[in-house]
């Protein structure tokens, strides 16, 4: 952590600078967080979109273009976000003939960093917008549960059902300057039938809980995979972006689709 930018006064490269990206440990931050030994189930890809990447042609004629990065969350890393940044400025003076150069060159950095291989893409136009989901937002409840023992699966009885949910007042705090942390949560499963007011009420409670974004995810992932016996589940948490960086984990049971959208306040 004594390496991290966040936090931090940092000064913005002028050329290009791979040595400002920090690469977090995986192990230690599910170790930190109670998560280690789920390890082997936590299967998916963090996916990063930077709307703010720019570097000069040939001419000296700035270019633009959104970044879209992804790597496994088997990887034993995961890139810092304010590193990212200052990484991605440090290409904004250096001059590319083709946009092939520069994504292989930032595909390289971050795969040098990451110890992991890194899909990478420049684009002109964003993801699409995520479709409709059955949101949790109007639901009405009179207290904010804060251990994951209180979502509740309705009777065994009923059939199983498949379900897409959403909620979109999700927040959670950084852990290293707790600022917050805004997010949409979409949860896909198949089985036993998840009581809504409890799920919601569980997903509000990380409202000042600190832990980064993969963290966030992967602890949802577990309490519900533990408390409510699903065939198949899928979380993923589409974040506000933050310095024009926006991190969308997803996890999920194996075999389920790896699927990120863009959430329309993204």
């Amino acid at each position: 952590m004594k390496d991290i930018h966040l936090g931090k006064d940092s000064a913005i490269p002028n050329r290009h600078d791979p040595s400002v990206l920090s690469a977090l440990s995986r192990l230690d931050s599910r170790k930190k967080s109670g998560l280690e030994e789920y390890s082997t189930i936590l299967n998916g890809r963090d996916f990063w979109t930077s709307y703010e990447v720019s570097w000069l042609n040939e001419r000296g004629i700035p270019q633009n273009k959104i970044l879209n990065i992804s790597y496994s969350s088997d990887s034993k890393f995961f890139v810092e976000s304010k590193s990212l940044k200052l990484y991605l400025y440090s290409l904004n003076n250096e001059k590319f003939d083709c946009l092939e150069r520069i994504q292989d060159l930032i595909k390289k950095d971050l795969e040098e960093a990451l110890k992991t291989e890194v899909e990478v893409e420049l684009t002109q136009n964003p993801r699409d917008i995520e479709g409709e989901w059955s949101s949790l937002d109007q639901l009405e409840i009179d207290h904010i549960d804060s251990h994951p023992n209180s979502l509740v699966i309705e009777p065994d009885d009923q059939e199983k059902i498949i379900e897409n949910i959403s909620c979109s007042l999700f927040r959670s705090l950084c852990p290293v300057t707790a600022q917050p942390d805004w997010a949409t949560i979409y949860i896909s499963y198949e089985g036993n039938g998840i009581n809504h007011k409890t799920l919601l009420r569980y997903l509000l409670s990380y409202r000042n809980h600190q832990g980064f974004h993969e963290e966030c995810v992967e602890r949802i992932f577990i309490d519900i995979t533990k408390r409510c016996r699903l065939d198949k589940l899928s979380v993923r948490a589409n974040f506000l972006r933050r310095g024009g960086i926006e991190i969308n984990p997803v996890r999920t049971t194996p075999g389920y689709p790896i699927h990120v959208s863009r959430e329309i306040r993204q």
